[in-house]
């Protein structure tokens, strides 16, 4: 028991302590990764919301629709409905991340 107790002691304390603090550093990683991919997912989430209001403003009808109706002549008083939208805003580019700011090892060369 004696020997048991000081191997336990002498050996397997310390490597258990190395490898708790091993993965303190991953569990570091993955809060990162987390936060990482909860900012991604807002970032995505905006850019859909902004999508869906950009297809409601400006209509998202089928383009291949659109080439048959102006093929064909249409009365003048289906036309002014186009014409009474309201005025559209300057189109504002979204600001994205760069993913090298969150994995800077990407920009290394590769092995």
């Amino acid at each position: 028991i004696r020997s048991d107790s000081s191997q336990v002691v002498n050996e397997s304390i310390p490597q258990i302590y190395t490898k708790a603090t091993e993965m303190r550093q991953i569990y570091r990683k993955i809060d990162k990764l987390e936060a990482f991919v909860k900012m991604v997912g807002n970032s995505v989430a905006g850019l859909e919301e902004r999508v869906i209001k950009a297809e409601t403003d400006l209509g998202a009808f089928p383009s291949t629709f659109k080439k048959i109706l102006h093929t064909i002549s249409i009365p003048s008083f289906l036309n002014k409905s186009s014409s009474s939208r309201q005025q559209q805003t300057l189109y504002e580019p979204p600001v994205l991340f760069k993913t090298e700011d969150y994995f800077p090892c990407l920009n290394e060369a590769p092995y």
